[in-house]
């Protein structure tokens, strides 16, 4: 009984004091600012990662993700794996082009060696596997990885989503884009896509500790102009850090942010994946979460079954799809999901 008061005292705690560290509240208010950092390594900021992410996508693909990340934090666990730099922390780079038809393609280049990065960050060569070109209103994507090569065009929007602003330690956000282009697998199909997608950065210092243990990140597009967004952080004594619901629209400045409303559980796992580093992770098979107003009308709820087509790369754990069914504003919703899964603790 007096674990579990102890239990609920810090639960509360941290409830009311991470909007007070993590200051993204009034900033989601807002459409995308020109002058939002992104930049590569520069002064203090020695951990740099690039995104993309689209779920809902046809079988076999059913997601796709890039996953880049320069330079390994030393003290975040739920992001470090010393075991796994092949050169020096500040040189690594990790890079997964990710799929249902493309799962074991995690690498961890040399920026020096095999690598080319513009000095502006506009243009991102990770050898032969991907280049990324941002150029005015575009970002053009060319991957080619074991199982997929993927060609594509990106306009980003107005509408950005910030997960993380804590001044001078770390930053983190997503912008919503529309994307078009094609997927052709080593088995011959192609498919010829288009839809809702998001472009994500996020900056950091590589000594800071941050006692991250479980991260999850998940998108579900709703429809062809709405995209929601799930995240979920837990530390020691399984504190849930965050845990927050982003709502987004074409054509609608500024975020929809749900934070002391939303709810998450895990109902059934896999059997333990592997990583690299030799970790019995567990992930998920099922799996809820929802949100509601300030008044507890529900606003959206998601209850996910895993297709077990995890990737290794998301960081130090996974990233892969679900097949959902559930409602948002009170119509009934059913898709193919993008989840990443970390599990440290």
């Amino acid at each position: 009984m007096v674990a579990e008061s102890i239990r609920s005292t810090l639960d509360r705690v941290v409830e009311w004091g991470e909007p007070v560290v993590n200051r993204i509240d009034a900033i989601n208010a807002f459409p995308y600012d020109p002058q939002t950092p992104l930049h590569l390594q520069q002064d203090g900021w020695q951990v740099i990662h690039h995104g993309v992410m689209i779920p809902n996508l046809p079988d076999p693909v059913r997601f796709f993700d890039i996953i880049s990340v320069m330079g390994t934090s030393t003290s975040i666990p739920a992001f470090s794996v010393p075991s796994l730099v092949r050169t020096t922390r500040r040189d690594s780079v990790w890079l997964l082009v990710g799929s249902a038809a493309s799962r074991d393609n995690f690498g961890v280049l040399s920026k020096q060696d095999d690598c080319e990065f513009s000095a502006d960050g506009a243009t991102l060569s990770y050898g032969k596997k991907l280049e990324i070109r941002q150029n005015g209103d575009e970002i053009a994507i060319e991957a080619a990885v074991p199982g997929l090569t993927a060609s594509l065009v990106l306009r980003p929007t107005p509408v950005i989503s910030h997960f993380a602003h804590i001044p001078g330690l770390y930053d983190h956000w997503s912008r919503l884009c529309r994307y078009e282009g094609t997927f052709d697998t080593d088995a011959g199909e192609r498919l010829a896509c288009s839809g809702l997608c998001t472009w994500e950065y996020a900056r950091g210092r590589d000594n800071v500790p941050l006692p991250i243990l479980l991260f999850t990140y998940q998108i579900v597009n709703i429809s062809d102009t709405v995209q929601v967004l799930f995240v979920e952080l837990r530390g020691p004594l399984d504190l849930v850090m965050q845990r927050s619901i982003y709502i987004r629209e074409l054509g609608v400045d500024g975020t929809v942010l749900l934070r002391r409303t939303v709810t998450h559980e895990v109902t059934e796992t896999l059997a333990p994946h592997r990583t690299p580093d030799g970790v019995e992770m567990v992930l998920p098979r099922r799996f809820t979460w929802a949100g509601h107003d300030e008044n507890g009308v529900e606003i959206v709820a998601i209850d996910g079954t895993c297709n077990d087509d995890f990737a290794y790369g998301m960081a130090a754990g996974f990233a892969g799809s679900y097949r959902y069914e559930g409602r948002y504003r009170g119509a009934e919703v059913t898709g193919c999901g993008y989840i990443e899964w970390i599990d440290r603790r």
